[in-house]
């Protein structure tokens, strides 16, 4: 059986995993790993801490391929009160997202379908 035990620390999380069938060979194995985070690192490691969990307690977040996938992202809090440069930043970068939807869509055919 494996058990993931987290630890809360001063500078983040302490992630403890046991196994006690390591590949299958009936020896125990522990692993350790401590997450650091940061105050000038925004939230890029906590991110990477739940990618990582997700995938060691085998939850599927999806894939670039998949029509459904998890993606954890930064963005405003919903009392935040941008400034009028990052409203305009916000802006253009939503503008891109539009472009590139309307680069993917399929234009129909015009031509008579085939028998």
């Amino acid at each position: 059986m494996v058990k993931i035990t987290l630890e809360v620390a001063d500078n983040g999380i302490i992630k403890t995993i046991y196994d006690d069938n390591a590949n299958g060979a009936g020896e125990p194995l522990e692993k350790k790993r401590v997450y650091e985070f940061k105050e000038d690192e925004f939230h890029e490691s906590k991110i990477k801490f739940f990618y990582e969990l997700a995938d060691e307690l085998n939850i599927d977040t999806g894939n670039n391929y998949d029509d459904n996938n998890l993606v954890m992202k930064l963005d405003w809090g919903n009392s935040y009160n941008p400034t009028n440069e990052e409203i305009e930043l916000k802006i253009k970068l939503l503008k891109l997202e539009v472009d590139l939807l309307k680069a993917m869509k399929v234009k129909p055919s015009t031509e008579a379908p085939t028998k």
